[in-house]
Protein backbone atom coordinates (compact mmCIF):
# COMPACT_ATOMS: atom_id res chain seq x y z
CA UNK A 1 0.00 0.00 0.00
CA UNK A 2 2.86 2.26 1.02
CA UNK A 3 4.18 1.67 -2.34
CA UNK A 4 1.20 2.78 -4.31
CA UNK A 5 0.70 5.37 -2.23
CA UNK A 6 4.35 7.01 -3.13
CA UNK A 7 3.19 5.89 -7.12
CA UNK A 8 -0.04 7.29 -7.21
CA UNK A 9 1.54 10.78 -5.71
CA UNK A 10 4.08 10.41 -7.85
CA UNK A 11 1.41 10.39 -10.94
CA UNK A 12 -0.12 13.33 -9.65
CA UNK A 13 2.87 15.43 -9.64
CA UNK A 14 3.40 14.63 -13.25
CA UNK A 15 -1.04 15.46 -13.99
CA UNK A 16 -1.76 18.58 -11.40
CA UNK A 17 -5.48 18.90 -12.56
CA UNK A 18 -4.89 22.69 -11.41
CA UNK A 19 -4.04 25.28 -14.09
CA UNK A 20 -3.87 28.99 -13.71
CA UNK A 21 -5.24 31.90 -15.62
CA UNK A 22 -4.45 35.60 -16.36
CA UNK A 23 -6.81 38.46 -17.56
CA UNK A 24 -4.92 39.57 -20.50
CA UNK A 25 -8.21 41.93 -21.54
CA UNK A 26 -11.21 43.33 -20.70
CA UNK A 27 -12.41 45.27 -18.16
CA UNK A 28 -10.90 42.60 -15.51
CA UNK A 29 -7.45 42.64 -17.28
CA UNK A 30 -4.96 41.61 -14.84
CA UNK A 31 -6.65 39.71 -12.70
CA UNK A 32 -5.12 35.91 -11.93
CA UNK A 33 -7.43 32.90 -11.28
CA UNK A 34 -6.59 29.27 -9.63
CA UNK A 35 -8.85 26.49 -11.97
CA UNK A 36 -9.01 23.95 -9.01
CA UNK A 37 -9.80 20.22 -10.20
CA UNK A 38 -13.14 20.58 -9.64
CA UNK A 39 -13.20 22.90 -12.76
CA UNK A 40 -14.84 26.07 -12.97
CA UNK A 41 -17.77 27.77 -14.77
CA UNK A 42 -17.19 31.37 -15.82
CA UNK A 43 -19.81 33.43 -16.62
CA UNK A 44 -21.39 37.16 -15.75
CA UNK A 45 -23.69 35.22 -13.13
CA UNK A 46 -23.13 35.26 -9.17
CA UNK A 47 -23.16 31.77 -8.96
CA UNK A 48 -20.27 31.06 -11.24
CA UNK A 49 -16.97 29.95 -9.85
CA UNK A 50 -14.80 33.13 -11.86
CA UNK A 51 -17.63 35.99 -12.14
CA UNK A 52 -16.40 38.46 -14.68
CA UNK A 53 -17.84 42.05 -14.94
CA UNK A 54 -17.90 41.69 -18.35
CA UNK A 55 -21.52 42.96 -20.41
CA UNK A 56 -20.91 41.23 -23.60
CA UNK A 57 -20.26 37.84 -21.91
CA UNK A 58 -23.54 35.27 -20.98
CA UNK A 59 -24.95 34.77 -17.65
CA UNK A 60 -23.06 31.24 -18.00
CA UNK A 61 -20.33 31.48 -20.73
CA UNK A 62 -18.38 28.60 -20.89
CA UNK A 63 -16.54 26.46 -17.78
CA UNK A 64 -13.27 24.26 -17.81
CA UNK A 65 -12.48 21.07 -16.54
CA UNK A 66 -10.42 18.33 -16.23
CA UNK A 67 -10.88 15.26 -18.44
CA UNK A 68 -10.11 11.67 -17.01
CA UNK A 69 -6.02 11.80 -18.37
CA UNK A 70 -6.08 15.11 -16.22
CA UNK A 71 -6.14 17.33 -19.53
CA UNK A 72 -7.59 20.64 -19.19
CA UNK A 73 -10.16 21.51 -21.60
CA UNK A 74 -12.56 24.15 -22.05
CA UNK A 75 -16.27 23.47 -23.11
CA UNK A 76 -18.68 26.63 -24.56
CA UNK A 77 -21.94 26.36 -22.41
CA UNK A 78 -24.07 27.82 -25.49
CA UNK A 79 -23.66 31.36 -25.14
CA UNK A 80 -24.42 34.22 -27.06
CA UNK A 81 -21.16 35.30 -28.61
CA UNK A 82 -19.38 31.42 -28.26
CA UNK A 83 -16.30 30.92 -27.17
CA UNK A 84 -13.09 30.96 -28.76
CA UNK A 85 -9.63 29.73 -28.15
CA UNK A 86 -6.52 31.05 -30.34
CA UNK A 87 -9.26 32.94 -32.26
CA UNK A 88 -10.81 29.81 -33.15
CA UNK A 89 -14.45 29.60 -32.37
CA UNK A 90 -15.17 25.95 -29.96
CA UNK A 91 -17.21 24.18 -28.37
CA UNK A 92 -15.03 21.52 -26.50
CA UNK A 93 -11.21 21.95 -26.83
CA UNK A 94 -8.37 20.60 -25.04
CA UNK A 95 -6.43 23.45 -23.49
CA UNK A 96 -2.15 24.10 -23.46
CA UNK A 97 0.22 26.75 -21.55
CA UNK A 98 0.23 30.03 -23.31
CA UNK A 99 -3.85 29.01 -25.16
CA UNK A 100 -5.89 32.28 -24.85
CA UNK A 101 -9.30 32.03 -24.23
CA UNK A 102 -11.69 34.66 -25.71
CA UNK A 103 -14.88 35.63 -24.20
CA UNK A 104 -16.60 38.38 -25.27
CA UNK A 105 -14.66 41.67 -24.32
CA UNK A 106 -12.29 39.25 -22.49
CA UNK A 107 -8.86 37.32 -23.03
CA UNK A 108 -7.98 34.92 -20.55
CA UNK A 109 -4.21 33.26 -21.23
CA UNK A 110 -3.66 30.22 -19.69
CA UNK A 111 -0.31 30.03 -17.79
CA UNK A 112 -0.23 26.28 -16.52
CA UNK A 113 1.10 24.52 -13.89
CA UNK A 114 3.62 22.12 -14.38
CA UNK A 115 6.26 20.34 -12.14
CA UNK A 116 9.79 21.67 -12.44
CA UNK A 117 12.07 19.04 -14.80
CA UNK A 118 14.64 17.23 -12.92
CA UNK A 119 18.36 18.17 -12.89
CA UNK A 120 20.23 16.96 -15.43
CA UNK A 121 23.92 16.74 -15.24
CA UNK A 122 25.95 16.13 -18.05
CA UNK A 123 29.96 15.39 -18.59
CA UNK A 124 30.63 19.18 -19.51
CA UNK A 125 28.61 20.52 -16.73
CA UNK A 126 30.52 21.47 -13.96
CA UNK A 127 32.60 24.69 -16.31
CA UNK A 128 34.28 24.71 -19.78
CA UNK A 129 34.23 21.79 -21.80
CA UNK A 130 36.54 19.28 -21.11
CA UNK A 131 37.30 20.95 -18.10
CA UNK A 132 38.06 18.73 -14.79
CA UNK A 133 35.32 17.10 -12.24
CA UNK A 134 34.49 19.13 -9.22
CA UNK A 135 36.12 18.39 -6.32
CA UNK A 136 33.71 16.49 -3.84
CA UNK A 137 31.36 19.13 -1.68
CA UNK A 138 31.34 21.62 -4.80
CA UNK A 139 28.19 22.84 -5.58
CA UNK A 140 27.38 22.43 -9.49
CA UNK A 141 25.33 25.31 -11.60
CA UNK A 142 22.51 22.76 -11.60
CA UNK A 143 22.11 23.41 -7.92
CA UNK A 144 23.31 19.46 -7.17
CA UNK A 145 26.36 18.58 -5.05
CA UNK A 146 28.90 15.45 -5.95
CA UNK A 147 28.53 12.91 -2.62
CA UNK A 148 32.03 12.88 -0.74
CA UNK A 149 32.04 9.15 -1.09
CA UNK A 150 31.82 9.00 -4.88
CA UNK A 151 35.46 9.22 -6.16
CA UNK A 152 35.46 10.72 -9.94
CA UNK A 153 36.19 9.44 -12.89
CA UNK A 154 39.55 9.82 -14.46
CA UNK A 155 39.58 10.93 -17.85
CA UNK A 156 40.50 8.94 -20.56
CA UNK A 157 43.64 9.89 -22.40
CA UNK A 158 45.93 8.74 -25.61
CA UNK A 159 48.16 6.69 -23.55
CA UNK A 160 45.51 4.91 -21.43
CA UNK A 161 42.55 2.53 -22.75
CA UNK A 162 39.23 3.73 -21.42
CA UNK A 163 37.42 1.62 -19.32
CA UNK A 164 33.82 1.56 -21.68
CA UNK A 165 32.26 -1.53 -18.84
CA UNK A 166 32.98 0.52 -16.24
CA UNK A 167 34.72 -2.39 -14.64
CA UNK A 168 36.93 -0.79 -12.33
CA UNK A 169 34.30 2.16 -11.77
CA UNK A 170 32.62 1.40 -7.83
CA UNK A 171 30.76 4.92 -8.31
CA UNK A 172 28.95 3.87 -11.78
CA UNK A 173 28.43 0.21 -10.21
CA UNK A 174 26.37 1.91 -7.37
CA UNK A 175 24.50 4.47 -9.73
CA UNK A 176 23.65 1.56 -11.90
CA UNK A 177 22.48 -0.57 -9.45
CA UNK A 178 20.45 1.93 -8.20
CA UNK A 179 18.71 2.75 -11.41
CA UNK A 180 17.73 -0.60 -11.83
CA UNK A 181 16.19 -0.89 -8.38
CA UNK A 182 14.30 1.81 -9.12
CA UNK A 183 12.95 0.60 -12.33
CA UNK A 184 12.19 -2.21 -10.44
CA UNK A 185 10.20 -1.17 -7.65
CA UNK A 186 8.13 1.29 -10.40
CA UNK A 187 7.60 -1.40 -12.05
CA UNK A 188 6.12 -3.54 -9.27
CA UNK A 189 3.97 -0.23 -8.46
CA UNK A 190 2.45 -0.38 -11.80
CA UNK A 191 1.72 -3.86 -11.89
CA UNK A 192 0.25 -3.73 -8.52
CA UNK A 193 -2.11 -1.23 -9.75
CA UNK A 194 -2.96 -2.89 -12.66
CA UNK A 195 -4.02 -5.94 -10.54
CA UNK A 196 -6.21 -3.50 -8.06
CA UNK A 197 -7.85 -1.91 -11.03
CA UNK A 198 -8.58 -5.02 -12.62
CA UNK A 199 -10.17 -6.40 -9.14
CA UNK A 200 -12.59 -3.19 -8.53
CA UNK A 201 -13.82 -3.39 -11.47
CA UNK A 202 -14.18 -7.68 -11.03
CA UNK A 203 -15.88 -6.61 -7.92
CA UNK A 204 -18.36 -3.99 -9.98
CA UNK A 205 -17.10 -0.69 -8.22
CA UNK A 206 -15.56 0.31 -11.61
CA UNK A 207 -17.77 0.75 -15.13
CA UNK A 208 -16.46 1.75 -18.08
CA UNK A 209 -19.37 0.88 -19.76
CA UNK A 210 -21.28 3.88 -18.56
CA UNK A 211 -21.62 7.36 -20.23
CA UNK A 212 -19.71 10.18 -18.76
CA UNK A 213 -22.68 11.10 -15.99
CA UNK A 214 -21.92 8.64 -13.19
CA UNK A 215 -25.21 8.28 -10.97
CA UNK A 216 -23.17 9.86 -7.63
CA UNK A 217 -22.31 12.78 -10.08
CA UNK A 218 -25.68 13.58 -10.96
CA UNK A 219 -26.08 17.19 -9.18
CA UNK A 220 -22.71 18.47 -10.94
CA UNK A 221 -23.06 16.58 -14.39
CA UNK A 222 -26.58 17.87 -15.08
CA UNK A 223 -27.22 22.20 -15.88
CA UNK A 224 -30.69 22.99 -17.69
CA UNK A 225 -31.14 26.81 -19.12
CA UNK A 226 -34.62 26.62 -20.62
CA UNK A 227 -36.58 29.85 -22.04
CA UNK A 228 -39.95 29.95 -23.91
CA UNK A 229 -41.33 33.55 -24.85
CA UNK A 230 -44.80 34.27 -26.75
CA UNK A 231 -45.63 37.38 -27.80
CA UNK A 232 -47.90 38.70 -29.66
CA UNK A 233 -48.82 42.79 -30.66
CA UNK A 234 -50.71 42.73 -27.13
CA UNK A 235 -49.17 40.72 -24.76
CA UNK A 236 -45.98 38.81 -23.78
CA UNK A 237 -45.13 35.86 -22.10
CA UNK A 238 -42.03 34.01 -20.57
CA UNK A 239 -41.03 30.90 -18.62
CA UNK A 240 -37.64 30.21 -17.96
CA UNK A 241 -36.73 27.14 -16.03
CA UNK A 242 -32.83 26.74 -14.74
CA UNK A 243 -31.04 23.91 -12.96
CA UNK A 244 -27.67 24.89 -11.80
CA UNK A 245 -25.48 24.06 -9.51
CA UNK A 246 -28.39 21.70 -8.10
CA UNK A 247 -30.84 24.42 -7.33
CA UNK A 248 -33.98 24.02 -9.46
CA UNK A 249 -35.39 27.36 -10.19
CA UNK A 250 -38.36 28.98 -12.24
CA UNK A 251 -40.10 31.73 -13.22
CA UNK A 252 -43.05 32.97 -15.24
CA UNK A 253 -43.50 36.92 -16.91
CA UNK A 254 -46.91 37.99 -18.00
CA UNK A 255 -47.51 41.27 -19.52
CA UNK A 256 -51.03 41.49 -20.39
CA UNK A 257 -51.86 41.06 -16.21
CA UNK A 258 -48.60 41.94 -15.07
CA UNK A 259 -48.28 38.00 -13.66
CA UNK A 260 -44.79 37.63 -11.95
CA UNK A 261 -43.93 34.38 -10.07
CA UNK A 262 -40.92 32.75 -8.79
CA UNK A 263 -40.15 29.50 -6.72
CA UNK A 264 -36.81 27.61 -6.14
CA UNK A 265 -35.93 24.36 -5.15
CA UNK A 266 -32.45 22.49 -3.73
CA UNK A 267 -32.82 19.13 -5.56
CA UNK A 268 -30.94 15.78 -4.45
CA UNK A 269 -28.77 13.62 -6.49
CA UNK A 270 -31.55 10.59 -6.47
CA UNK A 271 -33.94 13.71 -7.60
CA UNK A 272 -31.97 13.66 -10.67
CA UNK A 273 -30.84 10.73 -12.08
CA UNK A 274 -34.23 9.43 -13.53
CA UNK A 275 -34.35 13.03 -15.77
CA UNK A 276 -30.33 12.55 -16.82
CA UNK A 277 -31.39 9.07 -18.70
CA UNK A 278 -34.87 10.15 -19.67
CA UNK A 279 -33.28 13.43 -21.49
CA UNK A 280 -30.32 11.51 -22.72
CA UNK A 281 -32.49 8.98 -24.77
CA UNK A 282 -34.74 12.07 -26.35
CA UNK A 283 -31.92 12.57 -29.11
CA UNK A 284 -31.57 16.28 -28.42
CA UNK A 285 -27.98 15.81 -28.52
CA UNK A 286 -28.11 15.12 -31.78
CA UNK A 287 -30.20 18.00 -33.42
CA UNK A 288 -29.23 21.21 -35.21
CA UNK A 289 -28.22 24.31 -33.01
CA UNK A 290 -31.09 26.58 -34.53
CA UNK A 291 -34.33 26.52 -36.34
CA UNK A 292 -35.95 29.71 -37.45
CA UNK A 293 -39.53 29.66 -39.37
CA UNK A 294 -40.20 33.22 -41.79
CA UNK A 295 -43.39 34.03 -39.60
CA UNK A 296 -42.91 37.94 -38.54
CA UNK A 297 -45.75 39.28 -37.10
CA UNK A 298 -45.35 37.10 -33.73
CA UNK A 299 -42.60 35.42 -31.83
CA UNK A 300 -42.40 31.91 -30.81
CA UNK A 301 -39.23 31.54 -29.44
CA UNK A 302 -37.87 28.26 -27.08
CA UNK A 303 -34.17 27.90 -26.41
CA UNK A 304 -32.78 25.00 -24.60
CA UNK A 305 -29.29 24.26 -23.24
CA UNK A 306 -28.74 21.29 -21.67
CA UNK A 307 -24.89 20.36 -20.18
CA UNK A 308 -24.90 16.74 -19.80
CA UNK A 309 -21.28 15.36 -18.06
CA UNK A 310 -18.49 16.63 -20.77
CA UNK A 311 -21.42 17.95 -23.20
CA UNK A 312 -23.33 20.79 -23.95
CA UNK A 313 -25.72 20.85 -26.38
CA UNK A 314 -28.01 24.74 -26.97
CA UNK A 315 -30.78 24.79 -29.56
CA UNK A 316 -32.98 27.48 -30.51
CA UNK A 317 -36.41 27.13 -32.01
CA UNK A 318 -38.03 30.66 -33.56
CA UNK A 319 -41.32 30.86 -35.18
CA UNK A 320 -41.06 27.20 -36.30
CA UNK A 321 -42.17 23.66 -35.10
CA UNK A 322 -39.87 22.00 -33.46
CA UNK A 323 -38.44 18.64 -34.42
CA UNK A 324 -39.44 15.57 -32.00
CA UNK A 325 -36.18 15.58 -29.68
CA UNK A 326 -36.46 19.07 -29.14
CA UNK A 327 -40.34 18.60 -28.41
CA UNK A 328 -39.62 15.63 -26.10
CA UNK A 329 -36.51 17.14 -23.64
CA UNK A 330 -39.00 20.12 -23.58
CA UNK A 331 -41.79 18.24 -22.45
CA UNK A 332 -40.16 16.39 -19.75
CA UNK A 333 -38.39 19.50 -18.20
CA UNK A 334 -41.55 21.42 -18.32
CA UNK A 335 -43.03 18.31 -16.13
CA UNK A 336 -40.05 18.04 -13.71
CA UNK A 337 -40.21 21.71 -13.05
CA UNK A 338 -43.93 21.24 -12.34
CA UNK A 339 -43.57 18.41 -10.11
CA UNK A 340 -40.81 19.61 -7.84
CA UNK A 341 -41.73 23.15 -7.84
CA UNK A 342 -45.36 22.17 -6.98
CA UNK A 343 -46.73 25.10 -9.36
CA UNK A 344 -48.58 22.83 -11.87
CA UNK A 345 -48.76 24.23 -15.37
CA UNK A 346 -45.87 27.20 -14.25
CA UNK A 347 -45.36 27.35 -17.77
CA UNK A 348 -48.86 27.92 -19.48
CA UNK A 349 -50.62 31.58 -19.87
CA UNK A 350 -53.83 32.60 -18.01
CA UNK A 351 -56.06 31.79 -20.68
CA UNK A 352 -54.69 28.06 -20.80
CA UNK A 353 -55.03 28.15 -16.85
CA UNK A 354 -58.49 29.43 -17.04
CA UNK A 355 -59.43 26.59 -19.52
CA UNK A 356 -58.13 24.02 -17.54
CA UNK A 357 -59.34 24.97 -14.43
CA UNK A 358 -62.95 25.12 -15.87
CA UNK A 359 -62.88 21.77 -17.35
CA UNK A 360 -61.47 20.49 -14.08
CA UNK A 361 -64.06 21.89 -12.50
CA UNK A 362 -67.28 20.58 -14.57
CA UNK A 363 -65.28 17.47 -14.25
CA UNK A 364 -65.61 17.32 -10.63
CA UNK A 365 -68.97 18.09 -10.35
CA UNK A 366 -70.23 15.49 -12.91
CA UNK A 367 -68.14 12.50 -10.92
CA UNK A 368 -69.70 14.22 -7.51
CA UNK A 369 -72.99 13.70 -9.27
CA UNK A 370 -72.30 10.31 -10.73
CA UNK A 371 -70.87 9.21 -7.11
CA UNK A 372 -73.29 6.24 -6.87
CA UNK A 373 -72.49 4.54 -10.18
CA UNK A 374 -68.95 3.84 -8.58
CA UNK A 375 -66.91 3.49 -5.20
CA UNK A 376 -64.51 5.68 -7.01
CA UNK A 377 -66.26 8.45 -8.31
CA UNK A 378 -66.16 10.47 -5.50
CA UNK A 379 -61.91 10.39 -4.61
CA UNK A 380 -62.20 11.43 -8.51
CA UNK A 381 -64.09 14.03 -8.19
CA UNK A 382 -61.62 15.21 -5.54
CA UNK A 383 -58.98 15.04 -7.49
CA UNK A 384 -60.32 17.05 -10.20
CA UNK A 385 -61.53 19.85 -7.70
CA UNK A 386 -58.10 20.18 -6.44
CA UNK A 387 -56.72 20.21 -10.26
CA UNK A 388 -58.80 23.05 -10.65
CA UNK A 389 -57.35 25.28 -7.76
CA UNK A 390 -53.96 24.54 -8.76
CA UNK A 391 -54.40 25.48 -11.80
CA UNK A 392 -56.05 28.55 -10.28
CA UNK A 393 -53.16 29.35 -8.06
CA UNK A 394 -51.21 32.42 -9.70
CA UNK A 395 -54.57 33.82 -11.21
CA UNK A 396 -55.46 36.86 -9.95
CA UNK A 397 -58.24 38.48 -9.72
CA UNK A 398 -59.77 34.71 -9.73
CA UNK A 399 -62.69 33.81 -11.72
CA UNK A 400 -66.27 33.88 -10.94
CA UNK A 401 -66.41 30.14 -10.85
CA UNK A 402 -63.40 29.91 -8.01
CA UNK A 403 -66.63 29.25 -5.79
CA UNK A 404 -68.00 26.36 -7.21
CA UNK A 405 -64.11 24.67 -7.21
CA UNK A 406 -63.62 25.63 -2.90
CA UNK A 407 -67.05 24.54 -2.44
CA UNK A 408 -67.11 21.26 -4.37
CA UNK A 409 -63.53 20.63 -3.04
CA UNK A 410 -64.46 20.62 0.84
CA UNK A 411 -68.40 18.85 0.13
CA UNK A 412 -66.48 16.28 -1.56
CA UNK A 413 -63.46 16.04 1.10
CA UNK A 414 -65.91 15.56 3.80
CA UNK A 415 -68.19 12.96 2.45
CA UNK A 416 -64.92 11.23 1.24
CA UNK A 417 -63.98 10.52 4.69
CA UNK A 418 -67.36 9.86 5.72
CA UNK A 419 -67.75 7.15 3.48
CA UNK A 420 -64.21 6.01 4.60
CA UNK A 421 -65.26 6.05 8.36
CA UNK A 422 -68.47 4.19 7.70
CA UNK A 423 -66.96 1.49 5.87
CA UNK A 424 -64.03 0.80 8.44
CA UNK A 425 -66.52 0.36 11.35
CA UNK A 426 -68.17 -2.33 9.08
CA UNK A 427 -65.47 -3.57 8.14
CA UNK A 428 -63.88 -3.56 12.12
CA UNK A 429 -67.46 -5.07 13.36
CA UNK A 430 -66.83 -8.28 11.31
CA UNK A 431 -63.69 -8.48 12.14
CA UNK A 432 -64.80 -8.50 15.91
CA UNK A 433 -67.38 -11.83 15.41
CA UNK A 434 -64.95 -13.02 12.90
CA UNK A 435 -67.06 -12.53 9.79
CA UNK A 436 -64.38 -12.71 7.38
CA UNK A 437 -66.35 -12.79 4.30
CA UNK A 438 -67.86 -9.43 5.07
CA UNK A 439 -64.99 -7.89 6.30
CA UNK A 440 -63.11 -8.80 2.69
CA UNK A 441 -66.46 -7.11 1.36
CA UNK A 442 -65.82 -3.69 3.18
CA UNK A 443 -62.30 -3.72 3.26
CA UNK A 444 -62.35 -3.97 -0.50
CA UNK A 445 -64.67 -1.33 -0.92
CA UNK A 446 -62.25 0.97 0.76
CA UNK A 447 -59.80 0.26 -1.59
CA UNK A 448 -61.42 1.10 -4.67
CA UNK A 449 -63.24 4.12 -2.71
CA UNK A 450 -60.00 5.47 -1.74
CA UNK A 451 -57.40 4.32 -4.33
CA UNK A 452 -54.25 6.21 -4.00
CA UNK A 453 -51.78 3.56 -2.70
CA UNK A 454 -49.71 7.00 -0.73
CA UNK A 455 -52.92 7.36 1.68
CA UNK A 456 -52.91 6.09 4.52
CA UNK A 457 -56.18 4.92 4.67
CA UNK A 458 -55.55 3.24 1.58
CA UNK A 459 -52.27 1.44 3.35
CA UNK A 460 -54.15 1.10 6.47
CA UNK A 461 -57.46 -1.18 5.06
CA UNK A 462 -54.91 -2.87 2.98
CA UNK A 463 -53.16 -4.48 6.05
CA UNK A 464 -55.88 -5.77 7.52
CA UNK A 465 -57.23 -7.32 4.24
CA UNK A 466 -54.09 -9.11 3.97
CA UNK A 467 -54.56 -10.26 7.68
CA UNK A 468 -58.42 -11.35 6.72
CA UNK A 469 -57.70 -12.85 3.69
CA UNK A 470 -54.88 -15.54 5.62
CA UNK A 471 -58.18 -16.36 7.77
CA UNK A 472 -60.50 -16.82 4.75
CA UNK A 473 -57.28 -19.28 3.17
CA UNK A 474 -57.30 -21.43 6.30
CA UNK A 475 -62.10 -22.29 6.18
CA UNK A 476 -61.01 -23.12 2.44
Amino acid sequence: MVLFRAFAEHVLSIHPNKIELEIEAGPERGRRHTVEPSGARIGRDPSNDLVLNDPSLSRFHCRIYFAGDGQARVADLGSTNTTEVNGAPISDVALMPGDRIIIGDSVLRVLGAAPAPAAIISAESPGTAGGPPPLAGTPLATGVEVEPDVAPVAAATGSEVPDLFNRHNPAADAAARKRISKSIWLFIALLFLVVMVLALWKLGLFDFTRSDVKKGAALAALEIQYEKVEATSSNIFRYELQLLGGNLSARIDNLDNSRHSTKDKKMDAKALEPLIGRLDSTGFFGLEGEYVGLAKELLDSRDLTITMGQRTKRVRIVNRVAPEGFTKACAIIEAFGQNELGLAALSLPPEKLLELARDSMLQGKKLQDEKEVSFGNLFKALKAYEAADVYLETIDPKPDFYQDVVGGRSDTKKELQTRYEDRSFRAEKAIKIQDWQDASKHLRIILETIPDREDDRYKQAQVKLLDVERHLKKRR
